[in-house]
């Protein structure tokens, strides 16, 4: 329904506004001192004393004072709204119907400012364009003109500073990405090697030893392929998938009979790409911090697909107070945060509560991410 986008996209303006308000209100406040001098000095220089003296008691008065300031904090709010609802609106690309109904919600309220300023301030303009149909016409296709213009320069340039600077710290944080792995990399062949050699080694002895450095093997090999991702940044969900079943099977094999969670998944996986380490983020911090032990009461880990979407979710009930817990660098969420915000932007919607029992938290993709 369009009306729930434009509340949606309101509730974001109020929380987190992409165009500041205060930039506006200076912007505005530049632009009528140089009309207010302007006028000034055109009308300072008239011939006419009578008009002259008129102009500049008007001019000085507090009610000409008390209009200009109305005037740019309303006029101000209006390019607010728009400027940032068209931003968001095109960011999450909203269908023509919910830009036609928010135009036209727009455009109530500007005809409601412009004509309000002249009822309060200058009737006689006001009489002239309530008995002028085509007067009124002209000059509310100027301001809307005017307002739509500036609206598609500020979104267009926005948008594309946005995808700019999202492109140059995916690429800076691919580079450091790199960077680190060089820093701390063993050979990975020596090490598979190794494991390999470890697994069949330890095959006479214990199978459960065995099956455990198999799936290690297999979590590594994952991690290091994920830093061979091809250009768009993103691995095969599949791919991150199988790790999460394997990291959950790693759990299993640690804890024996006091480890508990569920992976349920539906709709189809192959063939779509996510950016790596994402959805593995979110089950490391319910197995770092839940309390698994109980069967009822299991972690929790849903993957939903749709052609449209892609939803995973993580519930957990935390270990209690008298549980130790391992020391956290409380890096993971936020870094996972700022990555699906630079990879995703407005395509992406993350849901975290935290209660005091109880953590849930609900990764949304859109737009067939």
């Amino acid at each position: 329904m369009p009306a729930i986008a434009i509340a949606e996209s309101i509730k974001k303006i109020i929380r987190q506004p992409r165009i500041s308000y205060w930039k506006i209100v200076g912007w505005l406040a530049v632009l009528q001192l140089v009309i207010n001098a302007k006028t000034y000095y055109v009308n300072s220089h008239l011939t006419d004393p009578v008009l002259k003296a008129g102009f500049l008691n008007w001019i000085s008065s507090w009610t000409y004072l008390l209009q200009q300031l109305l005037s740019c904090v309303l006029v101000s709010w209006l390019c607010f709204v728009v400027f940032n609802l068209f931003y968001y609106l095109s960011a999450c690309k909203a269908r023509l119907s919910v830009f036609l109904a928010t135009g036209g919600l727009l455009f109530a309220l500007y005809l409601l400012i412009d004509q309000g300023i002249n009822y309060f301030f200058y009737r006689e303009t006001f009489n002239v364009f309530i008995n002028n149909p085509l007067a009124l016409t002209s000059d509310i296709l100027l301001g809307v003109t005017i307002i739509t213009v500036l609206t598609v320069i500020i979104v267009k340039v926005a948008i594309s500073n946005d995808i700019t600077q999202r492109n140059k710290q995916l690429e800076l944080d691919k580079r450091e990405a790199e960077y680190e792995l060089l820093k701390a990399q063993v050979n990975p062949h020596f090490l598979f090697n190794s494991l390999n050699y470890l697994y069949a080694r330890s095959l006479p002895y214990s199978a459960e030893l065995s099956e455990g450095i198999l799936t290690l093997s297999e979590i590594m090999r994952y991690a290091f392929d994920a830093h061979s991702m091809e250009g768009d940044g993103k691995v095969l969900l599949q791919d991150e998938v199988a790790y999460i079943g394997k990291f959950l099977k790693m759990n299993e094999l640690r804890f024996g009979v006091g480890f508990y969670a569920t992976f349920e998944q539906t709709g189809v996986i192959s063939g779509r790409r996510i950016i790596p380490f994402a959805l593995i983020t979110m089950v490391e911090n319910a197995v770092k911090h839940a309390d698994a032990t109980d069967a009822l009461q299991p972690i929790r880990v849903h993957l939903e697909v749709t052609a449209d979407q892609l939803v995973f979710s993580c519930k957990n009930q935390k270990k209690p107070r008298h549980m130790a817990v391992l020391p956290s660098t409380k890096v993971g969420i936020p870094n996972m945060k700022e990555r699906l915000r630079m990879a995703y932007g407005q395509d992406h919607d993350l849901l975290i509560e935290d209660t005091t029992d109880t953590y849930f938290i609900k990764l949304t993709l859109r737009n067939g991410h």
